[in-house]
């Protein structure tokens, strides 16, 4: 991490409990993700932009887990959800643009990753679909990428550990895809929730 990212969160990264995986993520465990989204969009040096990408379900749910805590505190992305309808099938990535900060123009974009297949239960214990997860993460990166080139300001990427809740899926094999998939972002904050 540079020394002038490590400056404009040192707020965010000296007060909490956190390690570096292979410097390709920051593990934090004390931090509230919607207070440290706004923190970064509305900072006035090194302010960015913020993608909160999430593990969303294929059966138009959307209010439990992770998922709740979004719906309470930016409803747009629920509602923006529920009107998918039949396009939410697994590997379908949606990204709704749920605040933008008007003096630097930053946003913070989440992206609703379905790729989890029904619920969890005796019969589903393991809901998450790994190859959708891929696929929606490549989404994620090339999301990233198109963002950068058309809107010309730098985007983080802060999410939950997604996919290892509700949906099942087994934390370690999920960060190392996301070592092997957005290895290129370099931003990336992972929240212990």
């Amino acid at each position: 991490m540079s020394s002038r990212k490590m400056e404009r969160n040192k707020n965010i990264t000296m007060k909490t409990k956190s390690k570096n995986l292979d410097s390709c993520y920051l593990l934090t465990t004390k931090h509230n993700i919607f207070d440290v989204a706004n923190q970064i969009i509305t900072a006035k040096e090194n302010g960015s932009s913020v993608i909160i990408p999430h593990v969303c379900n294929n059966i138009n749910l959307f209010g439990a887990g992770f998922a709740k805590a979004i719906a309470d505190k930016y409803p747009i992305v629920k509602e923006n959800f529920h009107m998918l309808s039949i396009k939410a099938k697994l590997g379908y990535t949606q990204f709704v643009e749920a605040k933008k900060e008007s003096t630097y123009g930053h946003k913070i974009i989440f992206a609703n990753m379905i790729a989890q297949n029904g619920i969890k239960s005796h019969k589903n214990i393991r809901p998450l679909n790994y190859a959708a997860l891929v696929y929606c993460m490549n989404n994620v990166k090339s999301y990233i990428q198109e963002f950068k080139k058309a809107d010309g300001n730098r985007i983080e990427i802060h999410c939950p550990k997604f996919g290892s809740g509700l949906a099942g899926g087994d934390w370690k094999f999920i960060s190392e895809l996301i070592k092997d998939l957005w290895y290129e972002s370099k931003n990336i904050y992972i929240y212990s929730l």
